[in-house]
């Protein structure tokens, strides 16, 4: 259980009205606890969030008792640690399968806090997911477990690179941002936190307690209705506000969800914040007029029959739009609200840039951060996991070993492992980038471009050391390619073998990109990620053999484009020429290559280009 953060101030003196609803948020996370999904906490480490999990935690030891579950675990939380498996040391002991409780069955009644939850795998977030829905666990023996608990997903992710799982996104019912929020205005104390929580019915009745809140039929609609609005929304999410409601008419006392209840849902799961400056205005009415003086002026109305009467009373009725009616509209009609939902999380965390992580994931590595279990050697070399192996071998020893069983003395005789028990832990590592510049020095403008060209280099090298990238420059003119600049992170020696570069000629297309390819392939060769950039007009005139001739040389370019796109590299072509050409672009399309018009080349516009091909990359290796 955490420690309180001490703070002097009481939560309720707190000046942004986000932290209110941070507060409101813990406590319908704590009635719920077990009864709905959890929050997705978007913020980065720090101060605030800290203080909220401080907080949530007291409110948990004062609502829930002091014996309730409080575990943290990581994003790579092996599968087998998440469902329980078999305890060797009891095993042996017993000398009979003895099975432990996994990380999520330990938390039932309780919390799990998931760390870095944007890089959590696929297979951990089905397995979390489906732990939510059947509030239950399934080990791996088959063996069912109660796992009633809810998740606190922190999220610190920082674009639409980086997100959440949607199988775990889905099932989160509470979405609270705390980013660009104060440690000043996080105020809280001890007493008050447990205060928040001493109110609630015992966990045994909570269930029942939130089951007899009724709920009127036009908020039902309501619901329904918001959910259906958002694009991006499950149709889950309609329960989830129904479920919010009720926790939220249980704090306050009521038998019956109200507008304002479903308001606050829409709120909480949807993670719309309202700013200081977006706090309702008072209602300052205009003083009504006197009876006598109203009376002497309005001429006396005639009497109304009983069936207008009564069309009046529902005009009314109907024409009283409560907060959540508006609400509802206002999803449904304003685009800008729908794209202020959906927007990337302006979160203050890394980029994927910026942690020196630009290159894929290679996968069957020697090296690097376990991604699981396998059956078969993911190299030649590799040597079993003794406790994989075991846990794989005992459930079979009563069948290979019927005398399996203590011994007199107490012994355990020998297990039986045969080559099927075998298990390995499969490795992968990030690999390095490398940015291969194919840059056209022929023509009239090739000083420019082998200028920028070299500008883009020096940009690249000044931050290689952070984003682990190499670079090459390939240039081509007269009637051969030459490789100035072998794959370095030097900038020293970058900047000494690209003074005084040649330019003019002919232009030998074709045998640039041959050469280009033979890199790429030296560079994989090598365990990185190559990445070609080529700069040029896509006229070429020279083939293969050396001879001048346009049409061979774009057939060999295109032959060679198809072949760059069989072996899978990644191409970018930047179209250098003052007017788009068409056969520019239709190289691009050979090569499956991402394809940039830049009619003005500078330097920092290629640098742009370069690196955000570069991340794009890295996200995609990371959810492979």
């Amino acid at each position: 259980m955490p420690e309180p953060g001490a703070a002097p101030e009481r939560a309720a003196d707190a000046a942004d009205p986000r932290w209110g609803d941070a507060i409101l948020a813990a406590r319908v996370l704590v009635a719920g606890a077990g009864l709905i999904g959890g929050v997705r906490l978007r913020a980065g480490a720090g101060p605030v969030r800290d203080r909220w999990l401080d907080m949530v935690g007291l409110m948990l030891e004062a609502g829930n008792g002091p014996k309730a579950p409080w575990i943290r675990i990581p994003s790579s939380s092996a599968t087998g640690r998440l469902t329980g498996g078999i305890d060797i040391t009891a095993t042996l002991t017993a000398g009979r399968p003895i099975h432990e409780k996994g990380l999520l069955a330990r938390a039932d009644g309780g919390f799990i806090i998931l760390g870095m939850a944007e890089r959590l795998p696929g297979a951990s977030a089905a397995i979390i997911g489906r732990a939510l829905d059947d509030r239950e666990v399934i080990g791996s023996s088959g063996n069912r477990q109660e796992a009633r608990f809810s998740l606190i997903a922190l999220d610190e992710s920082s674009g639409e690179d980086e997100d959440l799982p949607s199988a775990l996104a889905e099932r989160l019912t509470l979405d609270l941002r705390l980013d660009g929020l104060s440690i000043h205005d996080a105020v809280f104390d001890a007493d008050f936190a447990r205060g928040l929580a001493c109110d609630l019915p015992d966990r045994e009745i909570r269930g029942e307690a939130l089951a007899r809140i009724t709920v009127p039929d036009g908020l039902l609609e309501a619901a329904g209705a918001i959910s259906l609005a958002l694009p991006a929304a499950p149709l889950r999410r309609s329960l989830d506000l129904i479920r919010v409601g009720r926790i939220l008419a249980l704090l306050d006392g009521k038998g019956e969800v109200e507008g304002d209840h479903l308001a606050t849902a829409v709120r909480l799961c949807l993670g719309m914040t309202l700013n200081a400056s977006e706090q309702p205005e008072t209602d300052e009415r205009p003083p009504e007029p006197e009876a006598s003086e109203s009376m002497e002026d309005q001429p006396p109305q005639p009497p109304q029959p009983p069936g207008d009467e009564q069309q009046n009373a529902d005009e009314v009725t109907e024409t009283d739009l409560s907060e959540v009616d508006m609400l509802v509209a206002a999803a449904a009609a304003s685009r800008a609200v729908l794209a202020e939902l959906d927007r990337p999380d302006r979160s203050h965390a890394s980029k994927m840039a910026r942690t020196g992580k630009s290159g894929g994931f290679k996968a069957g590595s020697r090296r690097g951060r376990p991604a699981g279990i396998v059956s078969r050697p993911p190299y030649s070399e590799a040597r079993p996991d003794v406790v994989s192996t075991l846990r794989a071998a005992i459930p079979w020893q009563r069948l290979r070993n019927p005398d399996f069983a203590l011994a007199a003395d107490g012994s355990v005789p020998r297990l039986r492992i045969l080559p099927s028990d075998f298990r390995y832990i499969r490795f992968r590592h990030r690999t390095e980038s490398t940015a291969i510049f194919a840059v056209d020095a022929s023509g009239s403008t090739a000083m420019e471009r082998l200028a920028e060209a070299k500008g883009a280099i020096e940009l690249l090298l000044g931050d290689c050391y952070v984003r682990r990238d190499h670079v090459a420059l390939i240039t081509f003119r007269g009637l051969t390619a030459e490789t100035l600049l072998e794959p370095t992170r030097s900038l020293v020696r970058a900047k000494r073998s690209l003074t005084g570069l040649p330019g003019g000629g002919p232009t030998p297309l074709a045998g640039a990109i041959r050469r280009s390819l033979e890199v790429a392939g030296m560079v994989q060769r090598r365990g990185q990620s190559p990445l070609i950039v080529y700069l040029t007009d896509g006229s070429g005139n020279i083939a293969l053999d050396g001879k001048p001739d346009r049409v061979r040389a774009r057939e060999d370019a295109q032959m060679l484009a198809r072949q760059g796109a069989a072996l899978g590299y990644r191409s970018i072509v930047i179209d250098i020429s003052r007017r788009p050409r068409e056969t520019t672009r239709e190289l691009a399309r050979f090569m499956q290559a991402q394809y940039c018009a830049l009619p003005v080349v500078s330097a920092s516009a290629v640098n742009a280009i370069v690196s955000a091909e570069l991340q794009k990359g890295a996200s995609q290796g990371a959810r492979q």
